[in-house]
């Protein structure tokens, strides 16, 4: 019986947890594609400004179930041991699919274009998604547990790729002519160590933009903004 209640609470908190990803998918999708008009007309702006009330209440929903979802846990994890097993692992979960915002020590890498002095193409690409994710690579094998980048948390369902004009992560723009800040979460002193290593960061990067690193004994890396969903992928059942 006190098994079937467990696997009835935790049932209830993934469900949750689904309800409150989902709802941030909508938005952020929604906030992604009037970004990427380039017209300004009273149309788009009064929508725009509908999109960000409709995106606060959105997240005041969002912070109550997620207060509700707590309430579910707290109550399950101190019913027996097998219940606080469960919690564990759904907390470790949440963390390495990048369902919960996580703080630690760590680093910060600064990536800020240099002026142009010689009146080059101001359109110039000066940031690639091949030095990000040389980067990202770097940070990964030297036991970062949580990386993001402008405060889009990276998974292992995370694409960084050129798109147009911009940087396309997790289908979010970012500006390859703007700063970026990498953010790891991981043994501080390996983290800078391994990224402060020759070749850690690109030698054209180095060429094109201002590189600074910075050590935190607290850094806070966001939430994944998009639902998991699997059409292919399917468990083994053991028989």
């Amino acid at each position: 019986m006190k098994k079937f209640k467990s696997q009835m609470s935790i049932g209830v908190i993934c469900i949750l947890l689904g309800f409150m990803i989902t709802y941030q998918f909508k938005m952020i999708s929604k906030q992604n594609l009037t970004a990427d008009t380039n017209k300004n007309t009273p149309e788009i702006i009064t929508e725009n400004e509908q999109l960000k009330k409709s995106k606060e209440a959105m997240q005041k929903k969002i912070d109550e179930l997620d207060t509700k979802t707590k309430e579910y846990e707290n109550a399950a994890k101190g019913r027996d041991e097998q219940s606080g097993l469960l919690y564990k692992e759904l907390e470790e979960t949440r963390i390495l699919t990048g369902g919960t915002e996580v703080e630690g020590e760590g680093m910060l890498i600064y990536i800020t274009p240099k002026s142009d002095v010689f009146g080059s193409n101001p359109e110039a690409q000066l940031i690639n998604d091949a030095d990000l994710v040389h980067i990202v690579n770097e940070l990964n094998a030297a036991g970062a547990e949580a990386i993001s980048i402008n405060d889009i948390r990276l998974t292992s369902r995370s694409g960084i790729r050129n798109a147009g004009n911009a940087i396309i992560i997790n289908d979010e723009r970012i500006s390859y002519n703007n700063r970026i800040i990498i953010k790891a979460i991981g043994k501080k002193d390996i983290l800078e160590g391994v990224i402060s290593f020759a070749g850690a960061i690109p030698l054209s990067l180095s060429q094109t933009c201002d590189i600074t690193m910075e050590k935190s004994s607290k850094v806070v890396i966001l939430k994944y903004n998009k639902a998991y969903k699997f059409d292919f992928a399917k468990p083994i059942e053991k028989k």
